[in-house]
C-alpha cells in the first residue's frame, strides 16, 4: 500500500476512533453506564455497536464527499429534512456544548482527585487548550487526534491485558449479573443511545474530512479501521471493569482507580492519556458548537469560542460523574432519528 494512501487511511480511523474515545470511554464510567450494568449482554451489544459505527461512519464520509460538506450541519439536512433536521440541529447543539461541559469537569474531576489540585485549574488549563487548538481550524484537530489516539490505545492495551494477566482471567468472570442502576430498560436501546449521540461526535470532523477524501476504498477503510480500534480498546476496557465488579463501577474513573492498583507509572500513564482523552473529544464538541454559532449569528470565532466556554466551565461544576449519566443519554434519544436515517441512506442514497 502506498504511503500517501495509508496515511490518509490512518488519519480517517485516527479521527473517527479519537473523536469517540474522551473523558467518558478512556474513563471507563461511559462504557460502564451504557454496557457493563447489563453484564453479559452487554458485550453483545458493544459488538453490535462497532460494527454500526463502522458501517455509518462510511455512510457519513460518502454523505461528506458527495454534498461536499463544510460542516455535520450539511449532512444532518440531507439526511433528515429541513424541519426535522433544524430541530435535530438545536437539540444536537445543545448536546455538543452538554459534552464539552463533561469534557472540562472530567478534567477539574482529574486535578482534585489525583494530583490534589484545584478543580478549577483544571477545567482552566484544559478550556485554554481547546480554544488555541480549535483556532488552528480543522488540521489543528485532526493532527491532535493523529499523535493522541495511537498513544491512547498502546496506554490503554497495556494497563488492561496487565490487568486481566494479574487476575489470572477466564471467562467465568464477566458473567457479571445485570444492575439496577441502568439508564435504559434494554441493552439493545443502551447501545443505540450509544451509537446515536457518537456518530454525530464524530461527525462534526468527518463530515468536512469525508469532502476532502476523493477515493472512495479509503474512505471505507478508514472508517472500518476506526471502528476495529475502537471494538478492541472498547471490548478491553469493558472486560477490565467487569473483572474488577463490583468495586469498580463505585469510582468516578474506574480506569484510573484500576491502573493506581497496578504500579505508579501506570497510574501515571493513565493519568496523562485520559487528559489527552478529554481534550480530543472536548476539540470536537467545541468545534461542533463553534460552526454553529458563528453561522447562526455572524460572530467572530474568537467569541464564539469565548461566549462557549465560559458558558461551559459554569456548568462544569455539577459533576462529571452526574454529567455523564444525563447529557449523554438524553443525547442519545435526541439523536436516534439522525442514525435512523443514515442506515436508510446507507441502503438507498439519493
Amino acid at each position: 500500500m502506498p504511503s500517501h494512501r495509508f496515511i490518509k487511511i490512518a488519519r480517517i480511523a485516527a479521527i473517527y476512533a479519537g473523536t469517540i474515545m474522551g473523558a467518558g470511554f478512556a474513563s471507563g464510567q461511559e462504557l460502564t453506564q451504557f454496557f457493563v450494568v447489563y453484564g453479559s449482554m452487554g458485550l453483545v451489544g458493544l459488538l453490535l455497536t462497532t460494527c454500526l459505527f463502522a458501517w455509518l461512519g462510511i455512510t457519513i464520509l460518502e454523505i461528506g464527499y458527495t454534498i461536499k460538506a463544510t460542516s455535520y450541519h450539511q449532512i444532518l439536512y440531507y439526511a433528515c429534512g429541513k424541519k426535522i433536521g433544524t430541530l435535530l440541529d438545536s437539540f444536537i447543539t445543545i448536546s455538543l456544548f452538554g459534552v464539552l461541559t463533561v469534557m472540562l469537569a472530567g478534567a477539574g474531576t482529574l486535578f482534585r482527585d489525583t494530583l490534589d489540585l484545584p478543580y478549577s485549574l483544571g477545567i482552566g488549563i484544559m478550556a485554554l487548550i481547546l480554544i488555541l487548538t480549535t483556532l488552528c481550524g480543522l488540521n489543528g484537530i485532526a493532527t491532535a487526534n493523529l499523535i493522541i489516539t495511537p498513544l491512547l490505545a498502546i496506554i490503554t492495551t497495556f494497563i488492561g491485558l496487565y490487568s486481566l494477566t494479574y487476575h489470572e482471567w477466564n471467562l467465568a468472570m464477566i458473567h457479571i449479573p445485570s444492575t439496577t442502576n441502568m439508564p435504559t430498560s434494554h441493552w439493545l436501546l443502551s447501545s443505540l443511545l450509544y451509537l446515536s449521540y457518537n456518530l454525530v461526535m464524530s461527525a462534526t470532523v468527518l463530515a468536512p474530512l469525508g469532502s476532502h477524501i476523493p477515493e472512495r476504498s479509503v474512505r471505507i477503510a478508514g472508517s472500518v479501521a476506526g471502528s476495529l480500534l475502537l471494538l478492541l480498546l472498547a471490548g478491553l476496557i469493558t472486560i477490565v471493569v467487569m473483572v474488577h465488579y463490583p468495586l469498580s463501577p463505585e469510582y468516578e474513573i474506574p480506569m484510573l482507580y484500576i491502573a493506581s492498583s497496578q504500579h505508579t507509572l501506570h497510574h501515571m500513564a493513565y493519568i496523562f492519556i485520559f487528559a489527552a482523552a478529554m481534550y480530543t473529544t472536548g476539540l470536537a464538541s467545541l468545534y461542533g458548537c463553534m460552526t454553529k454559532l458563528t453561522a447562526a449569528t455572524g460572530v467572530s470565532t474568537t467569541a464564539a469560542l469565548l461566549v462557549l466556554t465560559i458558558l461551559s466551565l459554569t456548568l462544569s461544576y455539577i459533576g462529571f460523574t452526574s454529567l455523564v449519566s444525563i447529557i449523554f443519554t438524553l443525547f442519545g434519544y435526541a439523536t436516534l432519528w439522525f442514525t435512523c436515517k443514515l442506515f436508510y441512506l446507507s441502503f438507498f442514497p439519493k
